[in-house]
């Protein structure tokens, strides 16, 4: 039971997460210049983003529907 609520509860957070990251991404991609919130985005650092957060919105989910 407690091991579910964990399993459920870090699903959440990895998928929230994993929006974040994807949300930033599109912004990164529409971003005229190649500074973002402080952060230096051009070439794969745009890509990166996005592959971390479908990695970690895949993951959240998976282990959401799994408990």
């Amino acid at each position: 039971m407690e091991s579910e609520k964990f399993k459920r509860t870090l699903g959440t957070i990895m998928a929230v997460l994993g929006i974040f990251l994807l949300l930033f991404a599109c912004f990164a991609f529409m971003a005229t210049g190649n500074e973002m919130m402080g952060f230096n985005v051009e070439g794969a650092r745009k890509i990166a983003p996005a592959v971390l957060g479908l990695i970690f919105l895949m993951a959240g989910v998976s282990m959401i529907n799994r408990t």
